[in-house]
């Protein structure tokens, strides 16, 4: 079955079938209607390899992860997947298994730009992907990691000043802010803080948010309610541990799992969450819904990272220009039960 013969059978041009097939001009219902169900019962597939000759396009997008199973990459592949395919774009998924290389040291990434390059080399010359989307396991800058290539780039959940390419990632520092806020305006001012390895840009710009937080409020962070962890449940709990013997009301722990490290402790010192001693989170991972009292947490919007990210890449595509060299997608504070207003 051709073009032309599902042309005759419905009693149109061949341009309208095209149209039709290719979604570029509205064509009246009736006579969509009828070309549609001469598709269906001849069972025809678009010829997408000859399409993509004739327009140099291959409707695909090479999706480059760092590790897909970094607890953040799923959700940002199935928003830029579900916008792709919505604008009639296939995703090809490489990954590159860097979980065990990075571990922690997310900023120690410049040390695989061989391997990353090779990546992008073989989705853009094997598979000729119309535009690459790199994935980050961690919000940090990766300027000069990625060589300069002829198709549309952009990094999502980390950033670059790499003038050809654009990012889109979430508010780390904005959204630590209001962390701290929402303690100080529940009356807590002898608020700890658990923080990620501080050679991380997370944990840095995590920290910045939080002295502003205090600044503005007129207040000083206490540094002996600093405590630096590696963003594992055993450091949350040692940290804890420690603290609790300098008497906090509050404890802002920078992960989900490291604060969950510490809702442990303080069960361990047979005081109560958050009765005693509230306790905030980061990252709304699965575990903060599970836990008992359940995490107040932070919230990033991972669907949403991965759907602008697509956008910007189509956009580029499609030869659209765009002012914006990074994107920075709202976060949200999810209030469960494990902050309360400080008893005075």
């Amino acid at each position: 079955m051709t073009i032309k013969e599902i042309a005759r059978l419905a009693g149109v041009s061949t341009a309208t079938v095209s149209y039709v097939i290719n979604n570029t001009k509205n064509v009246l219902p009736e006579k969509r209607q009828r070309i549609l169900d001469v598709i269906e019962q001849s069972g025809y597939q678009p010829n997408h390899i000859a399409k993509s000759l004739r327009v140099k396009k291959t409707y695909t997008i090479g999706v480059l992860a760092e590790d897909i199973r970094g607890f953040t990459v799923p959700a940002i592949i199935n928003g830029l997947t579900e916008y792709a395919e919505k604008e009639g774009y296939y995703i090809l998924l490489n990954d590159l298994r860097m979980m065990e290389n990075l571990l922690n040291r997310y900023d120690m990434i410049g040390q695989y730009k061989d391997k990353v390059n090779k990546a992008i080399s073989l989705l853009l010359h094997r598979a000729m992907v119309d535009a690459i989307i790199y994935i980050g396991m961690s919000d940090r800058d990766i300027t000069g990691i990625i060589n300069e290539i002829n198709k549309p780039l952009v990094i999502a959940y980390s950033t670059t000043n790499d003038s050809y390419a654009r990012s889109v990632t979430y508010d780390n520092e904005y959204i630590s802010r209001n962390v701290i806020e929402h303690l100080l305006e529940a009356g807590h001012r002898r608020i700890a803080i658990i923080t990620g390895p501080l050679n991380t840009s997370p944990a840095c710009m995590r920290m910045r948010g939080a002295e502003k937080a205090f600044a503005e409020a007129g207040l000083e962070l206490d540094e002996a309610l600093v405590r630096h962890g590696d963003w594992e449940y055993n450091s949350g709990y040692i940290h804890a541990i420690d603290l609790i013997k300098a008497r906090p009301t509050a404890i802002f722990a920078m992960n989900d799992l490291m604060a969950a490290g510490a809702i442990a402790a303080i069960h361990h010192a047979k005081l109560r969450v958050p009765d005693d001693i509230s306790v905030f989170g980061f990252d709304n991972r699965e575990i903060a819904s599970l836990l008992q009292p359940k995490l107040t947490t932070v919230e990033i919007d991972l669907k949403g990272i991965g759907s602008t990210a697509a956008q910007m890449a189509l956009k580029g595509i499609r030869g659209e220009s765009s002012p914006e060299c990074c994107r920075v997608i709202p976060s949200r504070l999810i209030l469960r039960e494990t902050v309360a207003p400080i008893n005075i």
